[in-house]
């Protein structure tokens, strides 16, 4: 490591270990531990009394973040840096492997990053209800289109927003649009009545331009957070592969990818009825509705870190297998996956930010035991 980045580095953990480092100096703390895969003449930078330190202090912190039952949304960034050096150092056994899975043929040595890959960031498209399509990212600001009374605008933020005018009556024509986020994209849109639905990578909203009737109904696919604008006259109805959320006002998350066998309806504030098939269940704040192939609403009380992570700009996985992970890694980097190898299976713990680029997500799983090579839009797993 050059002699400029050596003090830059030495500078970070005096501030860290001072509790003094802003955010930002311990993400740029973060990017300097994954020199160490790359440069390993370079762990021995730390002496050993501070690399102690180092990591007692970030464990401590990790530890108390996870255990202790806070807001989701308010996850903060120093945590996330943290918990990504505990990933890269392998603190505590946060990395497990265990068994068996299948093979597919590749061919690539381990470790070869033949190119990188971005993140993903802010995009979707904008289907109106005369069909016609507008790509967010390639749109400028300001109006993008009118639907009925209600306007289509386009933030500062790359968001999209709705405003909805006041000639909206009973007897109004019903329009549609939808919105949907391809591979690597997401996006955070407002509804008519106020609601926000966040939209992760691969997912979409169906929805009216107004809310006329007596209820707001939508429906998605993919994985959505809400924050349900409140209105006791017009219940808010989310329909999605069968199974419908009905509330009042709340904050909830759905999570009914094609690719996963189980829908999961996470609830963070308020309250929600789950209705699927001739069965329903209320949710409490903190309770996880689950839905398999046998259509039984079961209720468990999930780890709420690790189901908001992808909200709050975080990769969480908590004992989660090799391929969850990558089916993770696939939507947000638009990629695809090859396995080759000796049939392991693998399982994780820990967090990468999202915006990491793919090599350096990578190179954090890699500790695992597991080896990677990137290979143009692919990824080669070697087991």
């Amino acid at each position: 490591m050059p002699d400029q980045k050596l003090k830059e580095f030495q500078r970070l953990v005096d501030k860290y270990l001072n509790g003094n480092a802003t955010p930002e100096e311990q993400e740029a703390l973060d990017r300097y531990f994954l020199l160490f895969k790359d440069e390993p003449e370079n762990t021995g930078l730390l002496d050993k009394d501070q690399l102690i330190a180092l990591e007692k202090r970030m464990e401590s912190e990790l530890f108390n973040r996870v255990s202790r039952p806070t807001k989701v949304k308010r996850l903060w960034p120093r945590i996330a840096a943290a918990a990504s050096i505990l990933l890269f150092l392998s603190i505590g056994g946060y990395f497990l492997f265990h068994k068996p899975i299948k093979n597919q043929v590749a061919t690539l040595k381990p470790g070869v990053f033949k190119n990188d890959v971005d993140p993903g960031s802010n995009n979707a498209i904008l289907t109106l209800a005369n069909g016609k399509q507008i790509v967010l990212k390639n749109a400028k600001k300001g109006l993008l289109a009118n639907q009925g009374s209600t306007q289509i605008q386009k933030t500062a933020d790359g968001a999209l927003k709705y405003n909805a005018g006041n000639a909206e009556t009973s007897n109004a024509e019903v329009t549609y649009n939808t919105v949907t986020t391809k591979r690597a994209n997401k996006v955070d849109l407002t509804l008519p009545d106020g609601t926000i639905a966040y939209l992760d990578a691969v997912s979409s909203i169906h929805f009216p331009t107004t809310f006329n009737g007596n209820s707001r109904e939508v429906s998605i696919t993919g994985q959505v957070y809400f924050e349900v604008a409140h209105d006791k006259l017009k219940p808010f109805r989310v329909t999605a592969k069968g199974q419908t959320v009905e509330v009042l006002g709340t904050h909830f998350n759905i999570n009914a990818y094609d690719d996963e066998a189980i829908i999961k309806t996470t609830l963070l504030e308020g309250s929600v009825k789950i209705i699927i098939n001739g069965q329903s269940a209320l949710l409490q704040p903190g309770e996880q509705a689950q839905i398999g192939t046998t259509n039984k609403i079961n209720i468990i009380h999930p780890d709420l870190d690790e189901v908001m992570a992808w909200k709050n700009g975080l990769f969480k996985f908590n004992n989660t297998d090799l391929q969850t992970t990558m089916r993770q890694l696939i939507r947000w980097y638009d990629v695809d996956v090859v396995y080759q190898g000796s049939d392991k299976h693998y399982h994780f713990g820990g967090y990468i930010p999202r915006d990491s680029k793919l090599s350096e997500a990578l190179r954090i799983l890699q500790l695992s035991g597991v080896k990677f090579s990137i290979d143009g839009k692919k990824i080669i797993v070697y087991q």
